[in-house]
């Protein structure tokens, strides 16, 4: 298995005064991937998006520990800023939408479930 240090500075060497901390986990780095992520969606910026979306989507893959922070540190966050919404969407994958979607019930009222229900075509899942 590849170390998540070694994934992420090479995929997001932006990011790489992060990954040198030793002291800080990958639930640190995947808080700031997001807000690297939002700041590359305002500018349009789809190589790092992807580059971002991949490590992220990489973490949720692996084991249990990555899997859940990348969930609880990244993609539970990702419509944090409302405005990017439409932009977001796109990448987020089916299975990571059904394994975060209980997060985002927790967290936001029924309006705002079910518009991010309708931007990801997932009908039927606004039944809060």
């Amino acid at each position: 298995m590849v170390d998540w240090r070694t994934k992420a500075s090479t995929l997001v060497p932006e990011l790489g005064a992060v990954v040198e901390r030793e002291s800080w986990s990958c639930h640190v780095f995947l808080a700031e991937l997001w807000q690297l992520a939002a700041e590359a969606h305002r500018e349009g910026d789809r190589e790092l998006l992807a580059r971002a979306y991949e490590f992220a989507l990489w973490c949720f893959r692996q084991e249990q520990f990555l899997s859940n922070a990348s969930v609880v540190s990244f993609y539970e966050h990702v419509f944090d800023e409302w405005e990017l919404r439409d932009e977001v969407a796109p990448w987020l994958p089916e299975d990571v939408v059904e394994k975060v979607r209980p997060l985002w019930e927790w967290r936001w009222p029924k309006e705002r479930l079910t518009e991010v229900d309708k931007l990801l075509g997932t009908p039927g899942r606004n039944a809060v």
